[in-house]
């Protein structure tokens, strides 16, 4: 039992490079993610979805604008007057 602790412990610790790998891995992954949600938002969102979500006030409709520039989907939103 004792040897059986002393193995797990040795494999869960790693080494500091493989450690390193997978941390820039997860780092890589979390950048992969972010970069799909804005595309998301930015492209596949329904036009009904993006002006009940960003069109109430002129302020979100303008931030909605600033985050999606230069995408085809920024010109949907209009504050509601």
């Amino acid at each position: 039992m004792r040897i059986l602790t002393i193995a797990l412990l040795l494999i869960l610790s790693g080494c500091a490079s493989y450690q390193a790998g997978i941390a820039a891995k997860g780092a890589e992954v979390a950048d992969e993610l972010l970069t799909t949600a804005e595309w998301q938002v930015c492209y596949a969102a329904s036009v009904g979805s993006i002006k009940r979500r960003y069109g109430m006030t002129v302020e979100r409709a303008n931030l909605y604008k600033e985050f999606c520039s230069g995408a085809g989907a920024a010109n949907v939103v209009g504050p509601i007057e």
